[in-house]
């Protein structure tokens, strides 16, 4: 069979209502030559295949996650481009277009993202070689990725979290970017159970970058607050006053901000106070959402 242009990657667990709408959104596509790899990370119910002959469900003996199911998707991607779509999310009907568009510049096209009840996100524009300020803000979500496939690289499945962090950081040493700014994405906010990526496991991610990737964050300053203050909040969520008041001070040491002074003070109040931060990407829509599966 001639290989489809594109390869577009879904990692699933346990959502079949959600999954059925994403895979529409892939069906619905004016780029009609692709393969759509639903990735099913060992959920309690087996995903049954919607019937289209586009559509290819890998099954996973074991839950791995949402690098390990990435990764299985990859190995099993014939397409010249590779996409992914968290399993809540939705496609625009043109995110092929885009993402084609972006690939004849660059092996690397990002494209505008959004929320579903929003009319508009905050988006970055990246173009080049940014590999130095590439962690100076959120980075953008897996859907809004495409890659040519001869320089997509696995993501690294010691994160449960933060592994589209780490991947954005090592492929960006490789590979420049160009940024498309039409709304090809549509990221879906909901209060349903997130599978093993809950706010521990962010926190925990987000140290492992600092940890794993040292020397990038030794000389990144921005990159480093940035990093710290992030954690800072995910703390602050989860309760662990401790843990995000040295984090947003460390942030504040490396690069003060007015948003990281605020959530320090935030760690300074009664315990009886509310004490949920606002999000360090109030309108924005970055790879900082929780994954798929």
């Amino acid at each position: 069979m001639q290989p489809p242009k594109f390869s577009v990657i879904v990692p699933t667990y346990g959502r079949p209502r959600y999954l059925a709408d994403a895979i529409q959104s892939v069906l619905a596509q004016t780029v009609p030559d692709f393969e759509c790899l639903v990735v099913d990370d060992a959920s309690p119910e087996p995903v049954e295949s919607p019937g289209d002959e586009r559509v290819r469900v890998i099954r996973r003996e074991t839950n791995g996650g949402p690098a390990a199911a990435r990764n299985s998707g990859i190995d099993a991607a014939r397409g010249d481009f590779v996409t992914f779509l968290d399993d809540d999310d939705l496609y625009a009907p043109d995110r092929l277009e885009i993402a084609r568009a972006g690939l004849e510049r660059a092996p690397v096209a990002i494209c505008a993202s959004r929320h579903l009840d929003a009319q508009e996100g905050r988006n970055r524009s990246l173009e080049g070689h940014v590999h130095d300020v590439i962690l100076d803000d959120t980075t953008p979500h897996c859907g809004a990725t495409a890659v040519r496939r001869e320089s997509i690289l696995p993501f690294d499945e010691q994160f449960l979290a933060c592994e589209d962090v780490d991947w954005w950081l090592r492929t960006t040493r490789l590979h420049d970017v160009t940024t498309e700014a039409r709304v090809g994405v549509l990221i879906r906010r909901h209060d349903t159970p997130r599978h093993r990526i809950g706010t521990d496991a962010r926190l925990d991610g987000g140290l492992r970058l600092l940890e794993v990737h040292a020397d990038y964050f030794a000389s990144h300053r921005r990159a480093r607050a940035f990093r710290w203050k992030r954690i800072g909040t995910l703390a602050l969520q989860g309760g662990d006053r401790a843990t995000a008041r040295r984090a947003f001070a460390r942030s504040m040491v490396t690069v003060p901000h007015v948003r990281t002074a605020a959530g320090l003070a935030r760690t300074l109040r009664p315990a009886s106070s509310r004490t949920e931060p606002t999000s360090s990407d109030p309108a924005g829509v970055g790879s900082e959402e929780p994954s798929s599966c």
